[in-house]
This record gives structure tokens, C-alpha cells and sequence, in this order.
């Protein structure tokens, strides 16, 4: 059963194509996909562009979902740049779901606290040198009113959200492939996930998304790839040692 409507898939369609034109335009060196929301759409945009740089892609485990959220994405992030930065500039563009902005905001803020840290252990500014802004497929609010913080980040050009009506794969299960290890419960009742694969379980209507998304763009369907199935597990464990 299709779970969205034609007049949703087409806008949703063309929100992701925007997405695609300006990353093509950016270039970033690196492209980060929180690993509970973004992996549809790194596999959407992999269909739109067959040039996609998949292996410039990693997956932080940026979400309220985890447990002990904070402390994991700190340890992610410092793994990350320890890793990575080599002492000439770097860019990183986060593609992200953006409905209130909260929670792409707060993972913003995490990775600037733990630049800083990094600058203070080189004994040098790094500010400068490495960028990261936010690239959000957005879908307003029910109360049609951001995140404060997030509005004034995209008023100073650190976001970039291109709108939709409806964000088809946004919190449902049947459209993302992942299954993460259950946490406990928090003390809203909410699941919490740790920061493990379990399995992937890629269902008939996401695939069938899949296929639609590349009639849609006039790709061939029988060449879709399921992107960076390794990569996904393998950026979780590298960065979280």
C-alpha cells in the first residue's frame, strides 16, 4: 500500500533534485547522513545523480533517540575530525530532515563544541579552516514555527532548507532501511535505540520508492543499488572505538 500521495511524491521529488543541484554545486569533502533519518534520502540522492560521491559519505549517530545522545555524537565527532583533518581546509555538509530544526540544530552545536576542544588541544583556531553547514529537506511544523536557533542559522547562511510538503520517509519505518538495537525505554515512555545495526530490512515499498524515484528521473530502476551498506555500519564502529 503507497503511503503517500502522487502530489507528495512529485514535491518531495523535486525538494530532493534542489538538494542534489546544490551539493553538486558545493562539492563538500565530506557529507554526513545522521544514520536514523538521512539514509533514504542519501539513496535517493544517489539515484538522482549517478555521479553521487557515496564514498565521501559518513553516518554520525546524531539523534535524541540515543542513549547518552550527547556523550556518543562527542566521541563520533572528535574520532571523526582526529581521523580526518590533515591541516588543510575541509568541508562537510550535513543532509538532514528539518522539520523544527531542533534536532539538526543541536547536532550543529555538538560539532562546533568539539572543534573547539580540538582547536585548544592544536593550540590553534580551527574555525576557519573546517566548515560544516546543514542541508535540510524541510517540512513546515504543525505550528508552522521553527526552532528559533535554527531559523537564525539559516538567516546567517550555516542552513540551507530546500521545502516540501511532506517529507515521505520521515518517521515511518517502512520507508528506512535500518533497524537499530533497542535501548530502554526514556522517561517519556519513548524507545531508545543504541548505536548498533541490528539488521537492514529493506521492505517492498521502500523499494518500490526506490523504483519510482528513478522512473521519476528517467534512470534505469534495474540499476538502482541499495548505497553504502557497508559504509553505514563500518562509519558507526570506526568513530565510536
Amino acid at each position: 500500500m503507497k503511503q503517500y500521495t502522487s502530489e507528495e511524491f512529485d514535491c518531495f521529488m523535486k525538494s530532493m533534485k534542489k538538494a542534489s543541484d546544490y551539493l553538486h554545486s558545493k562539492k563538500p569533502d565530506f557529507i554526513f547522513a545522521p544514520i536514523i533519518g538521512s539514509i533514504p534520502l542519501i539513496d535517493i540522492l544517489s539515484i538522482i545523480d549517478r555521479h553521487f560521491p557515496l564514498e565521501t559519505v559518513e553516518y554520525p549517530p546524531n539523534s535524541s533517540r540515543f542513549i547518552n545522545r550527547g556523550e556518543i555524537i562527542d566521541k563520533w565527532f572528535s574520532n571523526f575530525l582526529e581521523d580526518n583533518y590533515i591541516g588543510t581546509p575541509m568541508s562537510i555538509i550535513c543532509v538532514d530532515e528539518v522539520i523544527s530544526g531542533s534536532s539538526a540544530t543541536k547536532g550543529y552545536k555538538e560539532f562546533y563544541k568539539i572543534l573547539h576542544k580540538l582547536s585548544e588541544k592544536k593550540g590553534k583556531s580551527l574555525e576557519k579552516k573546517i566548515k560544516y553547514k546543514i542541508l535540510g529537506i524541510g517540512e513546515q511544523p504543525k505550528n508552522n514555527n521553527r526552532n528559533h536557533s535554527f531559523k537564525k542559522m539559516i538567516n546567517q547562511k550555516r542552513a540551507k532548507v530546500f521545502e516540501t510538503n511532506k517529507i515521505i520517509t520521515a518517521d515511518n519505518i517502512d520507508l528506512n532501511p535500518i533497524r537499530l538495537k533497542l535501548g530502554e525505554l526514556n522517561r517519556q515512555g519513548r524507545q531508545t535505540y543504541l548505536p548498533e545495526i541490528k539488521s537492514m530490512n529493506y521492505s517492498q515499498n521502500y523499494l518500490n520508492l526506490l523504483y519510482e524515484t528513478a522512473n521519476y528521473f528517467g534512470a534505469d530502476p534495474d540499476q538502482v543499488t541499495l548505497a553504502n551498506l557497508l559504509k553505514m555500519q563500518g562509519s558507526l564502529e570506526k568513530y565510536l572505538v
